[in-house]
């Protein structure tokens, strides 16, 4: 393993924290304030750059279990996160049909979904561990990828979501959902 090989591995690992960013935006829409817009790159990255480091100190003992159950934990993590922005959004129409719909986004909202999004990087980190490549540096390395491409998504998330107006909270679901979907898959084969 090379630095091309990490920084690709960066790259792979911080998409779904791209997605989740860009469906925060897009559900949250003008809602959010400085502070939560940019506790996403932070939390995102410094997830993605502790769970590797965690990952390599636990090491080959728990590799096969962690590889069985870590598609369904991120599925079903995404899954509730996604039910939830539109139990939130039905809710909150009843309560006031004439208002905007202002679900909540608030720290443990975002601290479930960067441990969703880095059960990947936990698994990479392990796979450091007969790799001839510093662990440390690695984890630098994927939590500094992270924090540009999720600065990049939160900023194009922003720009999505007054651009589809009303709709956007739902297409912030439809990812949620898709993420779902996608390490259900992924744990399946």
């Amino acid at each position: 393993m090379n630095f091309f090989d990490v920084v690709l591995i960066g790259i792979a690992l911080s998409m779904d924290a791209c997605a989740l960013t860009i469906a925060n935006c897009t559900s949250y829409k003008t809602k959010l304030t400085k502070k939560q817009e940019w506790s996403m790159p932070v939390c995102f990255a410094l997830f993605q750059g502790i769970m590797p480091l965690i990952g390599f100190f636990i090491g080959s003992i728990f590799t096969e279990q962690l590889k069985e159950i870590s598609g369904y934990l991120s599925a079903g993590i995404f899954f509730i996160l996604g039910a939830k922005i539109i139990y939130d959004m039905i809710r909150e129409s009843r309560q006031k049909e004439s208002e905007e719909i202002r679900p909540e986004f608030n720290l443990g909202i975002l601290l479930l979904q960067a441990v969703a999004t880095s059960i990947d990087a936990l698994l990479i980190g392990v796979t450091f561990v007969g790799a001839n490549i510093s662990v440390y540096w690695s984890a630098l390395i994927i939590a500094g990828i992270t924090f540009l491409l999720v600065t990049m998504a939160l900023i194009f998330g922003k720009y999505l979501g007054k651009l589809l107006g009303k709709y956007a909270t739902w297409v912030g679901a439809i990812l949620l959902f898709a993420l779902a979907i996608k390490s259900m898959v992924e744990a399946i084969i």
